[in-house]
C-alpha cells in the first residue's frame, strides 16, 4: 500500500543540464516513500519550457503517486 501524501510534478536538471520530471510532496516535508524519488526521464529534445509545461499540466490532472511492490 502507498502512503497517502499529496505530491506535485517539479522540473529538475540533470547534471548535464537536461530537463526531467521529479514528484516530490507537495508540503514541502519529507517523502512518505522511504528515500524514494520517482522521476520521468524525457527524450533529449525536451526544452526547459516543454518539461515546464508537462509538469504544470500533470499537476492539474494528478490525484496522487502511488507505488506497488510485488
Amino acid at each position: 500500500m502507498s502512503p497517502t501524501q499529496q505530491h506535485r510534478c517539479i522540473v529538475r536538471q540533470q547534471s548535464n543540464g537536461r530537463p526531467f520530471l521529479a514528484f516530490e510532496p507537495s508540503s514541502g516535508q519529507r517523502s512518505s516513500y522511504s528515500n524514494s524519488l520517482f522521476t520521468l526521464d524525457l527524450i533529449e529534445t525536451v526544452t526547459e519550457a516543454e518539461a515546464e509545461a508537462l509538469a504544470g499540466h500533470i499537476n492539474r490532472l494528478l490525484r496522487g503517486v502511488s507505488s506497488t511492490v510485488f
